[in-house]
């Protein structure tokens, strides 16, 4: 990856928005980074590891998966590029990753060395103040998943209230595809795929193509 477009690109996450790429190029000349390929449903952290780096992921998806007792495994979350992996996990006294983290797709990690990023929270109150709204987001996003857990308890009620929230401009993207909706909702992919074509003769959803459904709110 270019230099230029790395910095570029950094402009885009979270921690890093409110920096120029000067700025940015300067905070990275204080930091051991490392960046790394990984291929399609590559298992790159187990449940348990230690985090001992920043995980950035600048290209590609991942997703946070756990173990079921009986093998079975849940989605926990998805998480794309652009954003910090566990940033609640990386400091604390458990600092370890509380899922299995496997590639969707074919992604990029950037590794930001855990010593020196301290030590540039310690320096710098911008960071600062960026890290903790990232870590404050990810657990009021947390938050309202297990409110949805909690008060969603049909499959069409799960769907109904997944649309209302991710859906943008009347069109929803079941992210990153219907089988693996179907395991963060913990049901079968036939049972969500059934309740999703009775949306459709609703009228809630209309099919766009694969994943995408264009919606009418005023059904439901």
């Amino acid at each position: 990856m270019k230099i230029n477009n790395f910095y570029r690109l950094l402009k885009n996450i979270g921690i890093f928005r409110t920096f120029n790429e000067k700025q940015i190029e300067n905070i990275f000349s204080k930091i051991h980074y490392q960046i790394k390929d990984y291929p399609k449903n590559e298992l790159v952290f187990f449940r348990g590891d230690t985090i001992n780096h920043i995980i950035i992921i600048l290209e590609g998806l991942c997703k946070g998966e756990m173990q079921k007792l009986n093998g079975d495994s849940i989605v926990i979350d998805y998480i794309p590029s652009q954003q910090i992996v566990a940033p609640a996990f990386i400091f604390g006294d458990v600092s370890t990753f509380p899922v299995d983290l496997i590639t969707v797709e074919k992604t990029k990690l950037l590794f930001l060395d855990k010593n020196d990023f301290l030590e540039l929270l310690q320096t710098d109150k911008t960071l600062l103040i960026n890290f903790i709204n990232e870590i404050s987001n990810k657990g009021q996003l947390l938050s309202k998943r297990i409110w949805f857990n909690f008060t969603n308890k049909t499959i069409t009620e799960k769907i109904i209230s997944y649309v209302k929230q991710n859906q943008k401009n009347g069109i929803i993207t079941f992210y990153p595809n219907i089988s693996e909706l179907a395991k963060k909702f913990e049901i079968t992919r036939p049972s969500l795929s059934r309740e999703i074509s009775s949306l459709c003769n609703k009228g809630f959803l209309t099919k766009i193509s694969n994943n995408q459904y264009r919606v009418d709110l005023s059904v439901i």
